[in-house]
């Protein structure tokens, strides 16, 4: 398999991966003023979640995901995982576009059809994908150069602008124990630090290989911090109570930036970051969906798969709810326990213990 992506860019889309969608929202009500301390706390699962994946793929370096699950679980049970785990990614992918939707729709095209700009997103991903993850990777390394100029100003601008940061407001500090923050803040786990199961169909395409653990874990404990410190900017600026209950809190935490009442009203430019932070994560979901197809179905190109995947994908984030409220309550209440815990946790976990087994049989044998 042809190495595509070096160290280094893989290093990059891992961040803007796992910032994609997660930085908009208060992830874990009932962590309140101590989700920051969350987030730390469990990307040392994150981290542990990585050695899994890397290990398996250490396992069967010329394997994707799809591919090696069959060689572990056998034809029949392998290739209904991995069939699972590409409507999984298509699934994400739906989720997120749906929820970068209604973002856009609620501020900057509030009278524009949902349909209209959802097209004109689903096209430009269906084209980032039928180029291949190089052009993907290329563009992710010239925009986390715009994405850090324009989080360090916008932090900046909150600190200058008066009365808007109170760092008062994360106190009282673990008030409720460290078990308690653990319990209330669990999926964390899942939602960014998880959903990297999506790199396993990456990591055969990364050049200098003996370097991937190093720079998934660097890019884990890089990603806690910098949603960590998210979090800890709109808690300070918004409140803990309002905080928890607005839709988009980082969103209200940059329409608070009023500097001496000449640069006030950002927040469109910033609804125009935050779609390409997420594109970044849909397109990486929909292009291991469509090269996990392409590779069950062995098939010539990508470019058909592209194109039905994309619609798909696009279908599926319009049919997925009714409303934005309906869409959190289905992804905090059932998402999180019966979709993502199994499909991030359990079977690589599981799968994982099977192959070492297999492979200490083996030895015995001989």
């Amino acid at each position: 398999m042809a190495k595509r992506i070096s160290i280094y860019q893989f290093f990059i889309l891992m961040i803007l991966f796992q910032y994609g969608s997660v930085v908009l929202y208060f992830l874990s009500p009932n962590a309140k003023q101590d989700i920051w301390i969350g987030y730390l706390i469990y990307s040392l699962a994150g981290m542990l979640l990585q050695i899994i994946y890397i290990t398996l793929y250490e396992k069967y370096p010329n394997d994707t995901l799809v591919t090696y699950l069959p060689k572990i679980y056998g034809r029949l049970v392998g290739n209904i995982l991995a069939i699972i785990y590409v409507l999984y990614f298509i699934y994400i992918a739906s989720n997120i576009f749906r929820e970068f939707m209604e973002l856009t729709s609620a501020t900057a095209l509030k009278y524009t059809s949902k349909v209209i700009f959802g097209t004109l997103i689903m096209t430009t991903i269906i084209y980032v994908t039928y180029c291949g993850i190089e052009t993907l990777v290329s563009m992710a390394q010239l925009y986390i150069i715009v994405l850090v100029i324009i989080k360090v100003l916008s932090f900046l601008m909150i600190l200058f602008t008066p009365n808007a940061f109170d760092l008062s407001n994360i106190k009282p500090v673990l008030n409720d124990g460290v078990l308690n923050l653990l319990k209330n803040s669990w999926m964390l786990v899942m939602a960014p630090y998880g959903e990297t199961v999506v790199f396993t169909m990456l990591y055969p395409l990364i050049s200098e290989s003996k370097k991937i653990k190093k720079f998934a874990l660097m890019g884990i404990i890089l990603e806690g911090v910098i949603l960590a410190l998210n979090n800890i900017l709109f808690i300070c600026t918004l409140g803990v109570k309002f905080a928890i209950n607005c839709n988009f809190p980082l969103l209200e935490t940059y329409r608070i930036i009023n500097l001496e009442n000449f640069l006030t009203r950002l927040d469109i430019i910033f609804v125009l970051s935050f779609i390409v932070d997420g594109f970044f994560k849909i397109s990486t979901f929909m292009y291991v969906a469509i090269f996990g197809t392409f590779q069950l179905l062995k098939a010539k190109d990508t470019k058909l798969i592209s194109v039905i995947l994309g619609t798909l994908m696009f279908i599926v984030s319009l049919l997925i709810s009714k409303n934005f409220p309906q869409q959190q309550n289905i992804g905090h209440n059932y998402i999180m326990k019966y979709v993502h815990l199994p499909i991030q946790v359990i079977i690589p976990g599981i799968t994982l213990i099977i192959c070492c087994i297999r492979q200490k049989s083996v030895k015995n044998i001989f």
